[in-house]
């Protein structure tokens, strides 16, 4: 391996050890590994903090900014995080180990996502070592929350560009990768260029009833009510409808599928529903055509012989762009009918606009996948998951989510999983990707 890329593959094992885990109660994450990690960062890339100008957001997420040439151009942005979901003990090599075993860099981060954050310093710092200087500004903007919800951090940042006025002219962060077996029938390796992402809102549904001694029960308990009530939503979604960025994957992919749902794609103005009838009978197809309701948590009573005076039922939405959290909230309290039922929501996230499926900065991320990666069909897609990108939608119509890595659909499952790693050649490549991409900025 290049001295480089070595160099560089030490410093990602180095980053992976420091256990940067956020916690959904803000106030009782641990912050020494945050202030451990800036250090480190500060330390592993001297260049790029001399380079540009630095703020912090919140203390802990990193606002830089690298000077270009015109002031007139409008700015780009590249964002990633680098907090962590936590990890359980029992991985094939400890989840804050960073080792370098089999050819990959083992840890929890490696491709969720401070893979992206190092990757970016070391492309830039490179070209800042060959003087070279971008046209416009470039902005890097790395949260420190982003795995719970990137209130502080993504928010903040963009709030603050918001308030000096500025526009972006593009912002690219984590999302679609290069993917095998993305879909069904499809055997070349699918680049995703994520152009937008589905809301998503937790609905605590509850029911009151009479509290008391299990051997004398009403009729219907607290808790049988809030069971037809997840029955009633289970048994009825919303319509599906073929969204553009879908419609658009599907199409580009059809060539590979064939059979009925090639044909439906081909002629989807005249097959429509028989399409989103096929889409809709696996759980992933069915995710990119609706909103969908999953019902994952409940509680009532705190002991076997006692009645619940309460029970709550947690109902996770993902909302696809034309559903809103109001429209939801008035679908469910239609299928209650007559059952008494109170409705909270907590991260009301409404699905984000629809970037454009073409143009200048999304061709140019084409463009690098395609360079990168020859046999891979390239396509926009709707998101599935959420990511920081949301966060500056008030100031950028041109938002993108593609993280330049080739993986298959099982190595994608490791992502908040046990055994989460990155093959050194996959790292190597996001280096050449963002090398690239900033060189011709």
């Amino acid at each position: 391996m290049d001295t480089a890329y070595s160099d560089a593959v030490a410093r990602l094992s180095r980053a992976i050890q420091i256990p940067t885990v956020s916690n959904q109660d803000y106030e009782k994450t641990n912050f020494a590994p945050f202030d451990e990690f800036l250090d480190f960062l500060k330390g592993a890339f001297p260049l790029f903090h001399e380079t540009c100008e630095v703020e912090h957001v919140n203390t802990y997420s990193l606002l830089f900014r690298w000077r270009g040439k015109d002031a007139s151009r409008k700015p780009v942005l590249f964002a990633a995080h680098y907090d962590v979901v936590p990890a359980s003990d029992d991985w094939t090599h400890p989840p804050f180990s960073g080792a370098l075993e089999g050819g990959c860099v083992w840890g929890r981060g490696t491709l969720d996502i401070k893979s992206q954050l190092t990757a970016h310093m070391e492309a830039a710092q490179t070209l800042m070592r060959q003087g070279f200087v971008p046209e416009g500004d470039v902005y890097f903007a790395y949260g420190h929350d982003e795995e719970v919800g990137g209130e502080r951090g993504a928010a903040n940042i963009a709030a603050l560009l918001e308030a000096r006025g500025v526009t972006l002219g593009g912002v690219l962060d984590e999302g679609g990768m290069v993917v095998t077996g993305a879909l069904s029938g499809v055997t070349s390796p699918v680049a995703l260029i994520g152009v937008a992402e589905k809301g998503s809102t937790h609905y605590e549904i509850t029911v009151q009833g009479d509290g008391g001694h299990s051997s004398m029960p009403p009729r219907t308990t607290a808790l049988g009510q809030i069971a037809e009530v997840i029955r009633r939503i289970e048994k009825n979604p919303l319509p599906a409808r073929l969204t553009p960025p879908v419609l658009a994957m599907l199409k580009n992919v059809a060539p590979e599928m064939g059979g009925a749902t090639a044909f439906a794609v081909r002629h989807s103005g005249v097959f429509g529903g028989l399409l989103k009838s096929v889409l809709s009978k696996q759980p992933t197809t069915n995710a990119m055509i609706r909103t969908t309701f999953a019902a994952t948590m409940a509680t009532a009573s705190d002991a076997a012989n006692v009645l619940p005076q309460s029970a709550t039922a947690t109902i996770n939405v993902r909302l696809l762009s034309g559903d809103t959290v109001a429209s939801v909230t008035e679908h469910f309290k239609k299928l209650a009918a007559e059952i008494p039922i109170s409705i909270r929501t907590l991260c009301n996230d409404e699905a984000t606009p629809v970037s454009p499926l073409g143009g200048e900065f999304y061709d140019r991320i084409a463009a690098g996948a395609k360079a990168l990666f020859p046999d891979a069909i390239v396509s926009p897609y709707l998101m599935m998951g959420g990511a920081d990108a949301r966060k500056y939608s008030d100031i950028c119509e041109n938002i993108y989510r593609f993280t330049p890595m080739q993986v298959t659909n099982e190595e994608k499952d490791t992502i908040h999983n046990r055994d989460e790693n990155i093959s050194v050649e996959n790292y190597t490549r996001m280096l050449a990707f963002y090398e690239t991409f900033f060189g011709g900025l």
